[in-house]
Order: structure tokens, then C-alpha cells, then sequence
């Protein structure tokens, strides 16, 4: 069986699930290509990655349309991007003889028409990494309920243009409507339940919750010391100033946890930002990862991962951090509950900043190798490539 990813970047959550996933299936002997506009070569599995050559002119119209929706359609600063040009060469040859056509992330790389019309009898797999598929356009709905009517008066657009996102939402649902050849994975129960709601005729059984898959730390175990005085929170964001992951939450929770044990917690933040916040807390360490395996090792000086995010479906952070052996704290919102209750972590409501002190005060140097262990069973690259090998296997069966 012959798979190919499609997504438009190498950099990003998307598609740092894509590459780990085409890195499970190579490990379990299976035929995996990805193809992408850009690439960044972090590490070698980059070196599998195609990179679609477009000329001069598409880039241009590309970034014009990036441009558009960015300053002209979308309100406000949450993402909303409707419209995704067709970049793929659709007669190129890992298309062309896949048995599989795996979307991680399409924005300017296919429209969602030609994704699901052309090759219609190949299996198409999309797998949910946010929700712009299924709205419309709009990449974090905030729970709204608007996909229930049709989301013709989208909150996150402006008025003029709000027509484009629910036509957008209504060509899809008809594009599907008999499309039994088409699965959506789901990497939360959350987000597989937000897309059932949105697409209430499609059948249940080609919606699938599968965990992406992320790899073991190799780095040894930090030792857990019943001598140690201190406990160590984490924090990590591509983007430091990122409002949906809420770093300022947890700045105001920790100066106030310090002022109660000031010798007792310290706070490492992980994220590219032009502005030094170690400068304003003597006990914050600022750093940037620019590998999975620089992340791997700052998160072994690290005890608690925090995730105060005001919205997300389940960040890859909580799976790396939970193979590397952390607790975690995380806030009551999207995906991340079901991984705190599956693994006995803290949760504190969304935005309650009392929640989050009690939370950190209240916990415990964790068992990092129970927790590694457990984490290798429910993310490792074994289990989570057999899953979608199975999902592969069962369309059209």
C-alpha cells in the first residue's frame, strides 16, 4: 500500500505530526511520501520530503491571497482563511500512484473541491488538526455552535465577506455527501465531535479518533531526587506571544506562587519572542528550540508541563512532554482534558487564574518513567502507525 501526505509547510504542529507519521509508517515498512511547498530541514526524516516546485507567479497570487484574508477578510486576529488555492501538481507521480491521499494541512496547497474530486476512486484520509475544514475557513471556532446552522454569520470575518465562508462549508458538505472513499482522523474526541456535529449526514463510522504520533525521548530519564527542593513548570509555544496559548495567564499565576514559596518553583519558557522575560522574573529561564531533540532536552530539566491554553484541539507539546516523562497541568478546554483524565493530571478552568495556582501548588514531582511508559503506549510511533495502517485498510473494504 502506497501513501502520500500532503501538507503545505514543513514547519509547524500540522506538519510535525505529518513527518512523525510518515517516519511510524517507514519504521513499520510501509511506502510513505510527503510532498510540501516549503521545507525545512530540521532533521533527516525533512530529507524524505518532496518539495512542490511553482513558479514566479503562483507564489505571488499565493501571498496575495494570504494577504487578502489576512488584512481584508478575516476580523480580528484568529485565523480565517476561506479561500486555499491549488498548488499541487496533481499528475505528479506520488499522487498519481498512491493508494492513499493523506491532507494533513491544505491552505495553499490544494482546494478542498480537487482534493475530494480528482482520483475519486483513491482513498482520501484528512486528518483534523484544526478545524478549518469543516467551518468553512475559520481555524479555531472557539466552540462556536454556528456550525449546527451553517456559519453564514461568522463572527471571526467580516460582514462583506461572510458569504465566502459558508459557501465554502456548503461546498464541502456537498462534496461529501457521497464520498464513502473519504475518513477523518481526529487527533482529539473533542474535534472528532465538533466535525460529526458539523457534518451530521456524513456516517459515523468514516470519523476515527487517532493520537498523533510523537517520538520517545532516547535522552535519559532526569533521576527524580526525594532530596530535590525545587519543582520545575514548563511552557512551550512557537510563539511566546501567541494570545490563543496564554503565557500571560501563567506569568500572573507564577509571580504569585513565588511570592508564597520564593525558593520553591522556577519557570522555563520555550518560544521565539523578541521580548526577555527572564529579565523581569529572576526566576524564569527564556529558551528556543530549534530541533525536536534541543525540545527533548529542555524538557528533561522541566517537572510540569503547563498548557493554559484558551483554546486548542491537543497540542503535540503534551505528547512530548508526557514521553519525556512530565506531569501537566492544562486548562479545561478542547482536547486537552481527555489527556489529563488519561493520565491523572491537573485540570483548571479555562482562564481561572485561582485554578491554576491551586493546581500548581498543589502538585507532586512526577514518576517519570511510569509516565514515559504509559505515554509509549498510547503515542508511540508502533501503536499509532498500526492504527493508521488499519484506517488505510478499512475504506472501501
Amino acid at each position: 500500500m502506497k501513501i502520500v501526505h500532503l501538507v503545505t509547510s514543513t514547519t509547524g504542529g500540522a506538519a510535525q505530526a505529518a513527518i512523525r507519521l510518515h517516519e511510524a509508517l517507514l519504521a513499520a515498512s510501509h511506502d510513505s511520501n510527503i510532498i510540501s511547498i516549503e521545507r525545512r530541514v530540521e532533521n533527516s526524516s525533512s530529507d524524505f520530503v518532496k518539495k512542490l516546485k511553482t513558479n514566479r507567479p503562483r507564489r505571488v497570487l499565493s501571498s496575495a491571497v494570504t494577504f487578502l484574508q489576512r488584512r481584508i477578510i478575516q476580523r480580528g486576529n484568529n485565523p480565517v482563511s476561506p479561500i486555499s488555492l491549488d498548488l499541487l501538481d496533481w499528475d505528479d507521480v506520488h499522487v498519481e500512484s498512491a493508494d492513499v491521499i493523506h491532507l494533513h494541512a491544505f491552505y495553499n496547497l490544494v482546494s478542498v473541491r480537487n482534493f475530494l474530486s480528482r482520483y475519486p476512486l483513491k482513498r482520501k484520509v484528512v486528518t483534523l488538526h484544526d478545524e478549518r475544514f469543516y467551518t468553512g475557513g475559520c481555524h479555531q471556532s472557539f466552540d462556536c455552535e454556528q456550525i449546527s446552522t451553517g456559519c453564514k454569520h461568522c463572527p471571526q470575518v467580516h460582514p462583506p465577506f461572510r458569504s465566502l465562508v459558508s459557501n465554502q462549508r456548503s461546498q464541502v458538505i456537498e462534496l461529501i455527501r457521497d464520498k464513502e472513499n473519504v475518513v477523518f482522523v481526529c487527533p482529539s474526541m473533542w474535534i472528532l465531535k465538533r466535525a460529526m456535529k458539523s457534518f451530521p449526514d456524513f456516517p459515523s463510522t468514516n470519523f476515527v479518533q487517532v493520537y498523533n504520533p510523537i517520538p520517545k525521548n532516547k535522552l535519559p530519564l532526569e533521576s527524580n531526587n526525594d532530596l530535590k527542593k525545587e519543582i520545575g513548570f514548563g511552557f512551550v509555544s512557537q510563539s511566546l506571544e501567541n494570545p490563543i496559548k496564554n503565557l500571560n495567564l501563567l506569568l500572573e499565576a507564577f509571580e504569585e506562587i513565588s511570592r508564597i514559596h520564593p525558593d520553591r518553583y522556577y519557570l522555563t519558557i520555550v518560544g521565539e519572542s523578541d521580548k526577555d522575560y527572564s529579565r523581569d522574573y529572576p526566576k524564569i529561564m527564556q529558551k528556543v528550540a530549534s530541533s525536536s531533540l534541543e525540545l527533548q532536552e529542555i524538557l528533561r530539566s522541566i517537572d510540569i508541563l503547563v498548557v493554559p491554553s484558551t483554546h486548542d484541539n491537543l497540542p503535540n507539546v503534551m505528547g512530548e512532554a508526557l514521553m519525556s516523562g512530565l506531569g501537566l497541568i492544562g486548562s479545561k478546554t478542547g482536547g486537552i482534558p481527555e489527556i489529563i483524565g488519561l493520565f491523572d493530571q491537573s485540570l483548571f478552568e479555562n482562564g481561572d487564574k485561582r485554578g491554576l495556582i491551586q493546581a500548581m501548588l498543589s502538585c507532586e514531582l512526577p514518576d517519570r518513567a511510569q509516565i514515559q511508559n504509559q505515554a509509549e503506549i498510547v503515542f508511540g510511533y508502533k501503536a499509532i502507525a498500526a492504527k493508521m495502517v488499519q484506517v488505510y485498510s478499512s475504506i472501501l473494504e
